[in-house]
């Protein structure tokens, strides 16, 4: 497919000159350059998340366990009561 675009001339002489060194088409190395580009953008669906954390004072004993044994003991301690 044929289409008009508008290039910095600086990003047009590299692109020139990679064609050359290459011995390749112009419009190969504009194609692979344009492919490697999207390549590397993150999906639509991939969106950074920032999420702050706190302290919240959880006792030595319980640090480093996931949320299901965290349940798992408390809930065994209160029953104990």
């Amino acid at each position: 497919m044929r289409t008009t675009i508008n290039i910095s001339d600086g990003i047009l002489s590299e692109l020139r000159e990679r064609a050359r060194l290459r011995k390749r088409p112009f419009r190969e190395i504009v194609e692979e350059t344009i492919q490697r580009g999207l390549a590397n953008l993150p999906s639509s669906s991939e969106k950074s998340v920032s999420v702050k954390t706190y302290r919240v004072g959880i006792k030595p004993a319980y640090q480093g366990l996931s949320m299901n044994q965290l349940y798992d003991q408390i809930e065994s301690e209160n029953a104990g009561k």
